[in-house]
């Protein structure tokens, strides 16, 4: 048997549990199913977690932990719109580059924002608002209340991933062209010069690429 820090990193392990949460259900995971499919001991993984609840509760707060540092991550500019666009470009593909972990954070409450603990995003979801903020002291949204800005956006890109990941688009550049639709007519409906969120995304696309 390996130990579990020798045949793979905590993100790895928490994925894998994720895999088996996401596309079998909470019932299928146990330490002693989790443990055989990595070829380790279930004592090697109790030293990391009590019982299949923390290790739920880790795999859901390890998506928390992505979404809020890819979010983060984005530079701050002089133009605030750029940067919000490239925030809610990072919101999507984080999702979707995690698709386990993010389905298991919803089911467990922690992307809910009426709480923050444990391991919450209002923290985070205050962050975002304070970069609306940002787009209306310059001008290139008008939406009166930030909050009320972010959840158009926050609700939208929600949407989006989940369809995404139940694959309801036929094609990448089908789901690529329905985003961008949809969030040009977004920024346009909050204030947005329609030529502008046109540039806007185009130029937060090429940064991503």
């Amino acid at each position: 048997m390996n130990p579990v820090n020798a045949l793979l990193g905590r993100g790895r392990l928490l994925e894998i549990a994720a895999h088996i949460v996401a596309n079998e259900g909470a019932g299928a995971l146990t330490v002693r199913r989790l443990a055989r499919d990595l070829g380790t001991s279930t004592m090697s993984l109790y030293s990391h977690f009590a019982g299949k609840d923390e290790l739920i509760a880790a795999t859901a707060d390890e998506f928390v932990i992505r979404f809020a540092d890819a979010l983060r991550a984005v530079p701050v500019t002089d133009d605030a719109l750029h940067d919000f666009v490239r925030m809610s470009n990072r919101y999507r593909s984080i999702s979707l580059e995690n698709r386990d972990l993010y389905r298991v954070a919803l089911a467990s409450g922690r992307l809910s924002l009426a709480s923050n603990a444990p391991h919450g995003i209002r923290d985070l979801f205050e962050y975002c608002v304070a970069a609306v903020g940002r787009c209306i002291a310059e001008g290139s949204l008008t939406v009166a209340d930030p909050r009320d800005g972010l959840m158009v956006f926050w609700t939208a890109v929600h949407g989006q991933v989940g369809l995404e990941m139940e694959q309801v688009f036929p094609s990448v550049e089908a789901a690529q062209h329905a985003w961008e639709t949809c969030f040009a007519a977004m920024l346009v409906g909050l204030g947005a010069q329609q030529a502008v969120a046109k540039t806007k995304l185009h130029q937060a696309n090429q940064s991503d690429m």
